[in-house]
């Protein structure tokens, strides 16, 4: 890992990153925009699967799951520059570790739940349609995105290593 930071520390973006007056501030508006597509998408989608927002007909949150890929996507390439702009301040900070492994469970949660339930999902009308497991996977959705969340705003201010 010392190897990449290294060299990622020696490259032109790296440094055209921190030296830039506005890169940073850019970076940090689109990761917050990226963010408010995937959780508001995410909250509705998995609170209306979960049996939680029974208000919301599981019809009406069909198409959200191409918004949360796009805010995914946002956040996926702002977060990236923000590594390459700084790796060694990343590298070693447990709570962007933290992060990128909820990151990485959200992952697998997703694959899983389209994997099994993908298929089914344009049939669902109510949530007494939404198989016991179905719910429980949305319910996981939102406890990692909420980690995810929170640890991204520690990541200032926690220790690092």
């Amino acid at each position: 890992m010392q190897q990449l930071v290294e060299w990622l520390q020696q490259t032109a973006l790296s440094e055209w990153l921190l030296d830039s007056a506005w890169a940073w501030p850019v970076l940090e508006i689109l990761h917050f925009m990226g963010l408010s597509l995937l959780l508001g998408a995410l909250i509705i989608f998995d609170l209306a699967l979960a049996g939680a927002l029974r208000i919301v007909p599981i019809a009406a949150v069909r198409t959200l799951p191409r918004v949360m890929i796009a805010g995914f996507a946002v956040n996926l390439g702002s977060g990236a520059l923000f590594f390459v702009g700084d790796p060694s301040r990343y590298a070693i900070n447990a709570g962007f570790q933290f992060k990128m492994l909820l990151v990485l469970l959200a992952g697998i949660n997703a694959f899983w739940f389209m994997r099994v339930y993908g298929a089914a999902l344009p049939h669902w009308v109510t949530g007494r349609d939404v198989p016991r497991v179905a719910r429980a996977l949305a319910s996981v959705s939102l406890l990692t995105w909420l980690g995810v969340l929170l640890l991204g705003r520690l990541i200032p201010y926690v220790g690092s290593g």
